[in-house]
């Protein structure tokens, strides 16, 4: 059974019973939102910097709510050394073999206090799927003078695959906390539903592995032009065809920006690399005008926008709601410049 829900008046009795810990818990909370902060600051920069994927970095001070229940539900008579989520970080990566790098990077950034593995910890018959939780304080990277209140506090890191996310968030939702809980008949159905998630994880790996032997093979056709043009238009195949055509550049302008304008064009129409290559060949001149007066060079995949827009004109009609006057202005004064 879930535990009962603590009424206002256990709360009041704490409150009266134990001024001290209230007045030291709402001293030191603004230091805990501090330091979570700074915590997925430093570890959301680094995982970027790492080129890590991620789902989300997320924090969040305890609060005094769930302070008072905790000590109330737990019993606790020194809860600021027994209490240690007082700060939470969470990171939700998407790929579990990049865990031992995210490790490396909370080994690098922080004091680990403790490590506490949910997964091995529970045994492979066990009900429930974990995640791995990281007990620490900042490191010795973080010096100065608006670290100095944050030195002695620690903080909780939750790191765990968006499989795992997506299982505690369900597990959640079930309240069972315990296997002893969990009525018989119910017991071999959630094992089962754990080790699916397990293995969705195994397969997202096997996935990307995949995906990125099919880029290496993208890419070692660049020597041979003409094999290479021939191949499907993908999102991955439209990278490298613009990575080849435009180095230096960013290739997208924002996030999704490939996949919005492939989802966009006729696939009948333009079914490989070739068909995109000589768009951007015979819209060069009009490109180099419509460009003219940018500050700096468009991302790649703006170039070929632009460049079907020129080639096709009866998409502009299409997408005219997304354009600008001086835009549409542009495509009619520089059409001339577009060999057919």
């Amino acid at each position: 059974m879930p535990d009962e829900p603590i009424e206002p008046a256990e709360h009041r009795k704490l409150w009266k019973e134990r001024p001290a810990v209230i007045g030291r818990f709402l001293a030191e909370h603004p230091h805990y939102e501090h330091l979570c902060a700074e915590v997925a600051y430093i570890l959301e920069k680094r995982l970027k910097g790492a080129g890590i994927e991620f789902s989300a970095v997320t924090y969040r001070a305890k609060s005094l709510e769930s302070f008072v229940e905790k000590i109330i539900r737990k019993e606790y008579k020194d809860p600021f050394s027994e209490i240690t989520d007082f700060a939470g970080v969470r990171v939700v990566y998407l790929y579990a073999s990049d865990f031992p790098k995210i490790e490396e990077i909370v080994q690098s950034e922080f004091e680990i206090i403790e490590k506490v593995d949910k997964i091995k910890d529970q045994g492979a018959d066990k009900f429930g799927y974990g995640a791995v939780h990281f007990i620490v304080r900042l490191g010795r990277r973080s010096s100065g003078a608006r670290y100095d209140d944050l030195k002695g506090l620690i903080c909780e890191i939750q790191v765990r695959t968006v499989s795992q996310d997506a299982w505690a968030i369900i597990e959640h939702h079930l309240v069972y906390k315990q296997e002893s809980a969990v009525p018989g008949v119910l017991k071999r159905k959630l094992n089962s539903l754990a080790g699916l998630f397990e293995i969705a994880d195994d397969q997202f790996d096997r996935v990307r592995t995949e995906r990125e032997k099919y880029v290496r093979q993208i890419e070692s056709k660049l020597d041979k032009t003409a094999e290479f043009l021939k191949q499907e238009i993908n999102l991955d195949t439209v990278t490298a065809l613009l990575t080849w055509r435009f180095p230096n550049r960013p290739i997208e302008a924002y996030n999704g920006h490939i996949s919005w304008v492939i989802d966009n064009l006729e696939v009948e129409k333009y079914s490989d690399l070739a068909n995109l290559d000589m768009i951007l060949s015979k819209t060069t001149k009009a490109r180099q005008e419509f460009f003219k007066n940018y500050n700096s060079p468009p991302a790649a995949m703006t170039e070929l926008a632009i460049a079907i827009l020129f080639y096709e004109p009866s998409i502009r009609i299409k997408f005219k709601e997304y354009m600008t006057h001086e835009d549409l202005e542009k495509y009619k004064k520089f059409d001339h410049l577009v060999e057919k």
